[in-house]
C-alpha cells in the first residue's frame, strides 16, 4: 500500500523534472532570434530531409540491399525508419548517410534530434530504475540505526536483490545515456562547422555536451552562442553557467593581465 503510493508520487516527480528540463531550454532560447529551443527541436524532428516522397520501410530496405553505396537509398531508409518509429535503424542509416554526404546539414540536424530522443528515453529508464532501487531499499533505510531488531526484520535478501537489480538497470541506462551523448556531440561538432551562424544550434550543442560531461565543448558552445546572440536577455545567466562549468572542469578563469604563465624570460618552469 505504501510503495504503490510512493511509485505514483515518483512519477509526478519525474514529470516535474522533465518540465523543468524543458523549461531550462525555453528559458535560454527566448530572445535569441528564434521561437525557443522547444520549437526548434520539434522542427528538427519533423523537418523533411529531402522531399516528401518517402518510400515504405520495406521498399527502402530492399533498395539499400540492392544498392548499399547509394546515398539517396540510404537517406530514404533513414527517413522511412524515422517515420515508422524505428529510431535505432533511422540513426544507423543517417550515420551512414553522413559518411556519404558530410556536407548535408539538414540530415545532421535530424540525426542530432533523433539522438536527443533516444537519450531522453534512456534517461527516463535510468530514473525509473533508480527509483525502484530506492523503493526496494526503503524499509531498511527507515529503520533506526540504534534498533538492531528493526534493522534485522527490515533487511532481507529479497529486497536487497530487487534493489541491486534495479540499480544495475539504472547503471546500464546511464551508460547508454553517456554513449549516445558522445555520439550526438560528434554530430554537433561536424554540424557547427557547416552552420556557423545559428545561435540556437550552439545552445543545443552546449546542452548536449553537458549531458556527455564534455564541459570544455559545452563552454565553447555557450561562448559561441553569446557571440552570435550578445543581446540575449539571459546572457548573464549563461555567463554564470560558463563560469560554473569552468570551475567543474578546472579550466582557468584568471583575469587577463595576471601574467601567470609565459611572462617570464628566465626559462624556469616554476614548481
Amino acid at each position: 500500500m505504501f510503495f504503490p503510493k510512493l511509485r505514483r508520487r515518483a512519477k509526478w516527480v519525474f514529470l516535474l523534472l522533465a518540465i523543468m528540463f524543458a523549461g531550462g531550454f525555453l528559458f535560454f532560447g527566448v530572445g535569441a532570434g528564434g521561437s525557443g529551443i522547444g520549437d526548434y527541436v520539434s522542427d528538427l524532428l519533423n523537418r523533411p530531409v529531402a522531399g516528401n516522397d518517402t518510400p515504405s520501410l520495406e521498399d527502402a530496405r530492399e533498395a539499400v540491399a540492392e544498392k548499399p553505396n547509394d546515398a539517396e537509398a540510404r537517406l530514404d531508409l533513414a527517413r522511412a525508419a524515422q517515420a515508422e518509429g524505428e529510431i535505432e535503424e533511422a540513426i544507423t542509416a543517417f550515420e551512414r548517410y553522413r559518411t556519404m554526404r558530410p556536407e548535408e546539414a539538414d540530415a545532421m540536424r535530424t540525426l542530432a534530434a533523433l539522438y536527443a530522443q533516444e537519450i531522453a528515453r534512456a534517461q527516463e529508464t535510468a530514473a525509473i530504475a533508480a527509483s525502484e532501487a530506492q523503493e526496494a531499499s526503503l524499509p531498511n533505510t527507515l529503520a533506526p540505526d540504534d534498533s538492531p531488531f528493526l534493522q534485522d526484520i527490515t533487511s532481507n535478501r529479497i529486497s536487497e536483490s530487487l534493489s541491486a537489480r534495479a540499480q544495475a538497470r539504472a547503471n546500464v541506462a546511464n551508460a547508454e545515456v553517456q554513449r549516445l551523448s558522445l555520439l550526438q556531440i560528434a554530430v554537433f561538432e561536424d554540424l557547427t562547422l557547416l552552420v556557423t551562424d545559428d545561435p540556437l544550434l550552439f545552445l543545443q550543442f552546449a546542452s548536449a555536451a553537458e549531458t556527455a560531461q564534455d564541459y570544455e565543448s559545452a563552454i565553447a558552445a555557450y561562448e559561441r552562442y553569446l557571440d552570435l546572440a550578445p543581446n540575449n536577455p539571459n546572457a548573464k545567466q549563461i555567463e554564470e553557467r560558463i563560469d560554473a562549468l569552468k570551475t567543474i572542469s578546472g579550466v582557468a578563469t584568471e583575469p587577463s593581465g595576471s601574467g601567470s604563465t609565459g611572462g617570464s624570460d628566465d626559462g624556469s618552469d616554476g614548481e
